[in-house]
């Protein structure tokens, strides 16, 4: 990766980066091995089911990063979401139930 020229920038999820790691042409260096091995162990839903949440909890107000990092967790309870969002203020207990509501549509 060294020499590459950064054209564009934006928080992507696990699932994301999986897919962008796949459709990069030619032979897989060790660091997109790896990536896609990180995928596949964490990762708990598809690329076009991430982005989908992702757009549902920024609807909900939360910013694009903010969203992206809940994502990548996919918390399955309240205590999960608490332990993301623990340093975040201005999160309300409705807006909690909100986010977990979202990612189990």
């Amino acid at each position: 990766m060294i020499g590459k020229e950064i054209i564009s920038s934006r928080p992507v999820t696990v699932p994301e980066a999986g897919e962008i790691v796949r459709s990069l042409e030619g032979e897989q260096t060790y660091e997109q091995k790896a990536t896609l091995e990180y995928v596949k162990r964490v990762a708990r839903v598809d690329a076009p089911t991430a982005r989908e949440a992702v757009q549902k909890l920024v609807e909900l107000g939360l910013s694009e990063e903010l969203a992206v990092k809940i994502v990548n967790v996919w918390p399955e309870d309240m205590i999960d979401l608490y332990t993301v969002l623990a340093k975040e203020e201005g999160v309300t207990e409705d807006l909690y139930e909100k986010i977990l509501e979202a990612l189990r549509e």
